[in-house]
């Protein structure tokens, strides 16, 4: 049978390194994971069909440096189902580097994504999100999740969206009050 033009191209694009050793990678079946959301037929994930990156692909390629192997659709249900079935959760003030945080937008834990950068003492964590098209340094504080900023003006809890004349009254806007889960990822 000979390869499709298509396959071929598939095939040329992709990036050429070296593995790391089978002892620090973790293998995970070959078994796409969707989210409810995915469109049925589409084979590249959403960031890939429209040239764009989203919060999902920063999760994903942190994950992928590690040498844990997957594949999903490219959304962040997705990444958060398999997330989910892969490693524990663990309480937000156990959080470390390279954990995985989920929060919940408004329907349902697992909508956005983050990679927690630093873990402080004080329980605020630092981490790394893309959103509105670029690479953010944010910040998460469970142990105060109102709280926007501390007594000398340092961020404890940032936006995760924009206060609207129309929101509804028990809409959530900060870090702290939207975080729903931390995964180690080891």
């Amino acid at each position: 049978m000979k390869p499709s033009l298509l396959g071929l191209a598939l095939l040329a694009s992709l990036p050429v390194a070296c593995s790391t050793a089978s002892s620090h990678s973790l293998y995970v079946p070959s078994a796409q994971i969707r989210s409810a959301v995915s469109t049925p037929g589409s084979r590249k994930p959403p960031q890939q069909a429209h040239g764009k990156r989203n919060a999902a692909s920063l999760v994903e390629e942190s994950l992928h440096a590690r040498g844990i192997r997957f594949g999903t659709d490219g959304s962040v249900p997705a990444l958060f189902a398999f997330v989910r079935e892969q490693f524990p959760l663990v309480q937000a003030d156990q959080a470390r580097g390279g954990d995985v945080l989920f929060f919940d937008l408004g329907s349902g834990c697992g909508l956005h994504t983050g990679l927690v950068e630093t873990a402080e003492s004080g329980g605020r964590i630092g981490f790394r999100e893309w959103r509105d098209g670029s690479s953010r340094h944010s910040y998460v504080t469970p142990r105060d999740p109102f709280l926007r900023r501390d007594g000398r003006g340092r961020i404890m809890n940032t936006f995760l969206r924009p206060r609207r004349r129309e929101d509804p009254a028990e809409t959530t806007y900060f870090a702290g009050e939207m975080l729903c889960a931390v995964f180690r990822v080891d």
